[in-house]
């Protein structure tokens, strides 16, 4: 298993692959803890390495990956400095994840070695990337309002099949959810919600609709309900009379950006936020 340092270290390839890769050179193969032999016959190791090719030019990269907890020194990035003289021709980049004391920073710029900061991307970072991806949703609801449902029953039927006799009263005291339309088995058709949820609402009409009626006839089906007197009642028809309300709505969801890493360069403050992914709260 890789310690922490070659975590950093192979967290740095992983950072400038992605960077190269939006660049255009999607071809360029980064090593990792290479030794480059210099002018003095020394091998230098270097953690991260490129070279690439434009206009006949070779340009050679090599990244120093230090994983401190302190600042790095002077002498830290006086060394690198030597081990790229000694390769020459080649550009070099420092990387740590708290900083750089003022005289390595000082020194490095004379040098040309660019100084960058790899470390955990901070709530300032991810808000620096600009507006996150968002989503706004908008819809259109219809609801029925002041239903008024009229139950004409087969009388006849439910005289010579019952015990009511005319002027008997009786009342429909249940939920509409509760109460049930059966056909002649006793086989459960729908509940009279579901008659009032089948009303037709004319959706591509946008306004409040008013005066509605609709009418459902049966042939061979009953009503019933719990604690009903009856086994069931044979049903004619059921209307309604009802109103669909109106109403347009927007739900927006709020995106936020997340990163694995941030690549922040100590001379610009420029920053390059690593896998970076935007998703909707």
């Amino acid at each position: 298993m890789a310690n922490v340092n070659t975590e950093y270290e192979l967290l740095a390839r992983e950072v400038y692959e992605e960077i190269l890769q939006a660049e255009g050179f999607d071809t360029i193969t980064i090593q990792h803890d290479v030794n480059i032999e210099g002018k003095s016959g020394q091998k230098h190791q270097i953690d991260v390495y490129w070279e690439l090719n434009v206009a006949g030019i070779k340009h050679k990269v090599a990244v120093e990956c230090k994983n401190y907890t302190s600042p790095v020194s002077v002498g830290k990035v006086r060394d690198f400095s030597a081990a790229l003289d000694d390769i020459g021709n080649i550009q070099g980049i420092f990387i740590t994840k708290t900083g750089y004391q003022a005289g390595a920073k000082i020194f490095a710029d004379h040098k040309g070695i660019t100084l960058k900061h790899l470390r955990q991307p901070t709530n300032e970072d991810l808000k620096s990337a600009g507006a996150p991806p968002s989503l706004n949703i908008r819809g259109h609801i219809f609801y029925f309002t002041n239903t008024v449902p009229d139950v004409k029953f087969d009388f006849n039927w439910i005289i010579a099949n019952t015990s009511m006799k005319e002027g008997d009263p009786f009342e429909i005291a249940a939920l509409n959810c509760d109460i049930n339309i059966i056909d002649a088995e006793g086989n459960f058709v729908k509940t009279f919600l579901d008659l009032e949820n089948e009303l037709p609402r004319s959706t591509d009409v946008l306004e409040n609709r008013t005066g509605l009626t609709h009418e459902y006839k049966f042939d061979n089906e009953y009503l019933t309900w719990p604690d009903c007197q009856y086994e069931k009642l044979k049903l004619e028809k059921i209307s309604f009379q009802y109103d669909v309300a109106y109403t347009a709505s927007v739900t927006k969801f709020e995106g936020r950006w997340a990163a694995k890493a941030v690549l922040e360069d100590i001379k610009t403050g420029e920053i390059h936020l690593h896998k970076k992914q935007g998703s909707l709260a």
